[in-house]
């Protein structure tokens, strides 16, 4: 779930209607924006801002780039499915 579902229905939300709609102040704006909301409705709590706003911001100027949804859901999955292997491997 977290490395196909998540990344999915997360950049839908953030990187395309979001960030569609913030686009008309600026793409600053709507990096910003867009990256401040999806780091503060994760579970991680304030101290998680800061990182999951950073990966978010890697997230919009990928989306930006390649002008499609589809790179950016594919560094989020790659991203998700890193850290659970990662968990996974730590974890035992």
């Amino acid at each position: 779930l977290a490395a196909g579902f998540a990344p999915v229905v997360e950049e839908t939300m953030f990187r395309g209607l979001l960030f569609h709609h913030l686009r008309r102040h600026g793409i600053s704006i709507a990096v910003l924006g867009s990256s401040l909301i999806f780091a503060a409705i994760h579970p991680q709590g304030i101290a998680g801002i800061p990182a999951l706003t950073a990966i978010a911001v890697v997230f919009a100027l990928i989306r930006t780039w390649r002008g499609s949804l589809y790179a950016s859901m594919a560094a989020h999955a790659l991203h998700n499915g890193l850290l659970v292997l990662v968990l996974v491997l730590v974890m035992g």
